[in-house]
């Protein structure tokens, strides 16, 4: 996304060929490789997180399938982002949205029609994928701008593909320790008995929508802060970071608010056995109510990762989030073994991490403007 939003802020149209065909094809490859991890390692990692025995067996089964659909899903993201650097982003949504009805649809008919439990679950994920993967290639081919894919060049160009893992890899590496931590604490909510995780699984349904909204704001920040910075215009860029802010401080108050105020309604669509709803409130209360402090952290180092620099702020995240909660949950919850102190980690690590995410950006935000000027004054 940002490499292909420089270039196109730069009117550099070679540049642009280049990303796109490298960025489908390291897609594709690493998608496979993915695929050939997950379907190898999930039993094992379900074992590790102390998984109950009477759902492992079907976890498995459902993951390993999923797992055969990760190059459709790659692909569709470096597609995606791509379209979207260059300020395209209806067109995913729609595709989105028309393989999502196509899933539900296909969910039915394994499901109930053919009774294919949890296989079936997968298997309409994995085509729904494909659907939506094939969608988005067909924009990009019929693209008439610098952004058109000719299956013919899909090759990979070593400065490009440099250029994408410096700024990629970081990112890649922090949502992956991102996972890992987040794995340590499926851990010990599995600890909790089966009432719990059902009620935790609900809850954390509700808090990904959550996510999708501060996600959709941190990618659009990080598309138009990249074309600008490829245009070298400073003013955009300001404006930018404040607009941003601002859409991220309403629309979370608002979304926390709803799934606050509608918190047991919201969590009986799931499961309305009372006890499985009262488990999920935690979750709700620590992590959705102040997810605004999740989204100016993740604004945070969009803007940095919109500017090219990626390495910093997932160091930062590594340590703040990953690291802080892994000490948590092994120092402060053996002591204070409830639901609540183990969820109250999230909003502090938050804040700490956030901290200092505004100080690296500040400080980056400043060097790269000076950098930026200097450029401008040898022109």
């Amino acid at each position: 996304n940002v490499a292909c939003a420089r270039r196109i802020g730069a009117k550099d149209s070679e540049g642009t060929q280049k990303v796109v065909h490298t960025a489908i094809s390291i897609g594709a490859i690493f998608g496979i490789f993915v695929a050939i991890i997950g379907v190898c390692l999930c039993r094992t990692v379900l074992v590790w997180m102390d998984s109950p025995e009477n759902v492992i067996g079907l976890s498995t089964l459902y993951l390993r399938i999923y797992f055969c659909g990760m190059p459709f899903n790659f692909v569709y993201e470096f597609a995606a982002s791509l379209l979207r650097a260059k300020g395209e982003t209806k067109k995913p949504l729609i595709y989105l949205l028309i393989s999502g009805a196509i899933n539900v649809v296909l969910n039915v008919i394994f499901v109930i029609v053919f009774k294919m439990s949890v296989a079936g679950v997968a298997i309409a994920t994995i085509i729904s994928q494909f659907i939506s993967m094939v969608l988005v290639l067909r924009c990009l081919i019929k693209s008439n701008d610098d952004t058109k894919l000719y299956l013919n060049k899909l090759k990979i160009h070593v400065k490009e593909f440099k250029e994408i893992l410096l700024i990629g890899l970081p990112a890649g590496i922090q949502g992956s320790m991102f996972s890992i931590s987040n794995l340590i604490i499926q851990s010990s909510v599995n600890g909790f008995g089966d009432v719990f995780m059902a009620g935790n699984g609900n809850a954390a349904s509700i808090e990904s929508y959550l996510n999708v909204l501060v996600d959709s704001i941190v990618k659009a920040s990080i598309s138009f802060i990249g074309q600008n910075y490829g245009a070298k215009n400073k003013d955009n860029i300001y404006k930018i970071i404040k607009d941003a802010l601002l859409f991220m401080t309403v629309f979370c108050l608002i979304a926390s608010g709803i799934v606050y105020l509608f918190r047991y309604q919201l969590l009986s669509l799931f499961n309305r056995e009372a006890e499985v709803i009262l488990a999920g409130l935690p979750r709700i209360y620590f992590n959705c109510l102040p997810y605004v402090v999740y989204g100016y952290m993740q604004l945070t180092v969009g803007f940095m990762r919109g500017l090219g620099k990626s390495v910093l702020p997932m160091v930062v995240s590594i340590c703040g989030i990953c690291v802080f909660r892994v000490l948590w949950v092994l120092i402060i919850l053996p002591i204070y073994h409830t639901a609540n102190i183990l969820f109250v980690s999230y909003p502090i690590s938050w804040a700490l991490t956030l901290a200092i995410q505004v100080i690296c950006f500040t400080i980056i935000r400043k060097s790269v403007f000076e950098k930026m000027l200097r450029q401008e004054n040898a022109e």
